[in-house]
């Protein structure tokens, strides 16, 4: 299983796009190709006659982790000579490409939880570089009436005491957009009373047209110098993007940082590179100059031709080599029964239909636009504007245009913390004083829940937490005399602490450290009423998806790879079944007959279940859901049999199937007719799951039988092993402990339900839904 920080990032949306357009291009497909992020032009000859003379004279062994001295050095006079800025070789680190640089340093500079702002659009990488380093992205939307550049006003408006950095792209990739004198001088005055750096990404520096002014950030003053920290390199300026060379500049503590990181990453960049780098520098810039010519001609061609195009606006870049364009006048527009969405239904829609590839704006904060790149010939810029102006044309009004705004929370934690559920009375009490101290200082969120007579109190300062807990179970009164059976707290954000779980029983204590997953706190409740409950024989849980038919009620129970889920959904597609719960009821005894009860109010659904039981689909879209995928690059489903014909790619706002952690909370009284969701069943059948190729269909058990699997958590027969998963004691993974003495009280429990029910050895690798139908319908 990949890292919770492998989940939480996604791949680059550009090199997705590019990498398609090739693919097409290799398969025979005429495509022009918008979306690359580099120049066309070939590396200047004198540059690459470096490169061949460092391997003819054996340069290609290691160097200084940090770069060799002679780049260094012509870093540090390209400087001086293009902006005034003077700086010591401790205060440059060459790196294996800007993008390195840009990664480094932020894990040189930022720690959990600090904030770094970004100026949307921004180049896809400042999020995901902050999100690796556990700091918080904090995104500030720019203007298309301001020229795309961030205001003083709204730098002042999202510093607050965590922020550790301003990440300013100048000129911008994607829009092209540069700052004046002017306005840095206007930032800079905000930054001069704040204690921040500025990581100034000059990538673009040289890539500036007409007469504009490129003005490097640090060179408005010394005060200034101290706190920025220039990222550049030569991919762009010296056409040199394959040769992988960044440089980073700034104070000699933070380099110093770089460099021990970049020792155990990547070490030293490239020997040839450097050298070929080092000719790029000292060499002649006419190169440069002819490239900002023919791209500053590319760019009012293509302004020129988007101008034809009704109701879409462009702002004239000052640098780079991209093109912004607002699209959103489309947006609900169809052609050839496809409906464009938003900027990744356009992306498709263009590429599908047009055969042009541009890059989507909501990969970089802005859903409007779309990102043209006019690094490439004349001959495909006429070709690819061409086809986007018919393609365009083709576009009418919808005939039904509907958007789900669907209501849907993207956590931060995306698997369940590691849970300690038998911690003594020192740590409970040591746990209880650091979390009720540090939820004294937040906003905390108080509500009693009714779970199967349990009155459990969850204290939160995550509102996510205490929304979908409100939601899920039937309340308790919360008021000063009622005192609750047992207390939850959910706290996130407690400094120097990873995700954790602890649970004493003694207390009916438990604490949720630092997630906003709900999955986890749900469990708890589950299971400290287990705990609770399990104390009498007369009530328990069992673990299973639970259907009724008839007025009597099933429960299929297995460990995963067993098709537990897929039978339950098959089943419910038969008009005579009805889902009664998806993961666990509560059984008790009522007069002779054993009662399976849902005692959930909605029931926490994983969305990915659409593909087996398609009418969830309308129920989830009103429902309250977390972490449904709504962007093509957090796609977790690698098996996805629509890959070519991705509906995020067609527009969709969100897909319910690309998420391994997405949920729904489902009231399920929407799945039937008023009051004929069966909240309670008489049990009379419970399936235990197994799927192997070889073992009997069916096998009748009796109760030691029953009890031995059960006990187990164990399937016997050949095993055909689909998921990985571990062993658990009833199949029951809301279990707080499996101590002798809670053991022996499910066992207890269960040695008088199993008096009650028939029990099926039922191997799903051999027969099917038909079969279940004969045993429990008569079939």
């Amino acid at each position: 299983m990949v890292s919770e920080k492998a989940n939480q990032i996604g791949t680059s949306p550009t090199l997705k796009i590019s990498a398609k357009a090739k693919a097409m291009k290799a398969a025979g497909i005429d495509v022009i190709d918008f979306s690359v992020g580099e120049p066309d032009f070939p590396t200047p000859e004198n540059v690459k006659a470096a490169g061949i003379r460092a391997i003819q004279e054996n340069f290609t062994k290691y160097t200084e982790n940090e770069g060799i001295p002679a780049l260094k050095k012509a870093i540090i006079k390209r400087m001086e000579d293009d902006y005034g800025l003077h700086y010591e070789p401790n205060e440059v680190i060459v790196s294996t490409g800007a993008k390195a640089s840009i990664f480094h340093l932020i894990m040189a500079l930022i720690n959990e939880g600090e904030e770094v702002i970004i100026p949307a659009p921004y180049w896809v990488t400042y999020p995901q570089a902050v999100l690796l380093a556990k700091g918080k992205p904090v995104i500030v939307p720019t203007k298309e009436e301001n020229g795309f550049v961030l205001t003083p006003e709204e730098l002042k408006a999202v510093i607050t005491p965590s922020t550790k950095a301003l990440v300013l792209n100048n000129p911008c990739n994607p829009t092209g957009a540069a700052y004046n004198r002017q306005q840095l001088e206007a930032l800079a005055e905000v930054i001069r009373n704040e204690d921040l750096y500025v990581i100034a990404d000059e990538i673009y520096g040289k890539l500036i047209y007409e007469d504009f002014e490129f003005v490097s950030f640090a060179s408005l003053g010394d005060e200034i110098k101290k706190k920025t920290i220039i990222v550049n390199g030569v991919s762009k300026s010296y056409s040199m993007t394959g040769w992988r060379i960044g440089y980073t500049l700034g104070p000699a503590e933070i380099i110093s940082a770089m460099a021990k990181i970049q020792s155990h990453t990547t070490s030293n960049p490239a020997s040839i590179s450097q050298m070929a780098s080092l000719e790029a520098l000292r060499g002649p810039q006419y190169e440069v100059q002819r490239m900002v010519a023919e791209f500053q001609r590319r760019r009012n061609y293509c302004l020129m031709r988007l101008k034809a195009i009704p109701h879409v606006s462009c702002f004239k870049p000052q640098g780079a080599f991209y093109l912004f364009p607002n699209f959103s006048y489309y947006y609900d527009k169809e052609a050839k029964g496809m409906q464009i969405r938003n900027s990744y239904g356009l992306a498709y829609y263009l590429l599908k239909e047009a055969r042009v590839a541009v890059v989507p704006g909501d990969s970089f904060g802005a859903d409007n636009y779309i990102r043209i790149s006019y690094s490439t010939s004349m001959d495909n810029l006429e070709k690819g504007m061409d086809r986007i102006i018919a393609a365009m044309a083709e576009l009418k009004p919808a005939r039904k245009a509907r958007r789900v705004l669907l209501g849907n929370f993207q956590t931060r934690v995306k698997k369940a913390p590691p849970l300690e559920a038998e911690i003594d009375a020192r740590r409970l009490e040591a746990l209880q004083t650091e979390v009720e101290s540090f939820l004294s200082q937040e906003r905390v969120f108080e509500w009693n829940a009714n779970i199967n007579g349990v009155i459990i109190q969850l204290r939160t300062n995550v509102p996510h937490l205490n929304e979908f807990w409100v939601e899920n179970w039937f309340p308790a009164q919360l008021e000063v005399e009622i005192k609750p059976h047992a207390v939850i707290y959910a706290a996130d954000g407690i400094a120097g602490r990873e995700p954790r779980a602890f649970y004493n029983s003694e207390a009916r204590t438990a604490f949720l450290i630092n997630t906003d997953l709900y999955g986890p706190l749900r469990s708890l409740a589950l299971g400290m009423v287990i705990d609770i409950t399990g104390r009498q024989l007369t009530t328990n849980a069992l673990r299973g998806m639970s259907l009724e038919i008839k007025g009597n009620g099933l429960i299929l129970v297995g460990p995963p790879g067993t098709r537990k889920t897929e039978l339950c959904f098959e089943l419910a597609t038969d008009p005579r079944f009805r889902l009664q719960a998806n993961d666990l009821v509560f059984i008790r005894w009522q007069g002779k007959n054993l009662v399976a009860e849902c005692v959930e109010r909605k029931l926490y659904m994983a969305t990915p279940n659409v593909e087996l039981y398609p009418s969830l689909a309308p129920l989830f879209d009103l429902s309250k859901c977390e972490n449904v995928v709504i962007k093509k690059e957090d796609c977790q489903d690698s098996e996805c049999q629509r890959a070519e014909d991705c509906r995020l790619d067609r527009g969709a706002a969100f897909c319910y199937r690309a998420s391994g952690s997405g949920q729904a909370m489902l009231d399920p009284n929407w799945l039937y007719s008023q009051g004929a969701y069966p909240r309670r069943t008489n049990l009379r059948w419970i399936f235990i799951l197994r799927s192997d190729a070889v073992s009997p269909g069916v096998v009748e058990l009796t109760k030691e039988e029953a009890l031995r699997v059960l006990e187990t958590g164990e399937t016997p027969g050949a095993q055909r092993t689909i998921s990985p998963a571990k062993h658990q004691p009833f199949f029951n993974p809301h279990l707080l402990g499996t101590s002798p003495e809670k053991l022996e009280m499910q066992r207890a429990f269960f040695q008088r339900l199993l008096d009650s029910v028939t029990v099926y050895l039922f191997n799903s690798g051999v027969a099917g839904v038909d079969k279940v139908k004969q045993l429990v319908a008569g079939e």
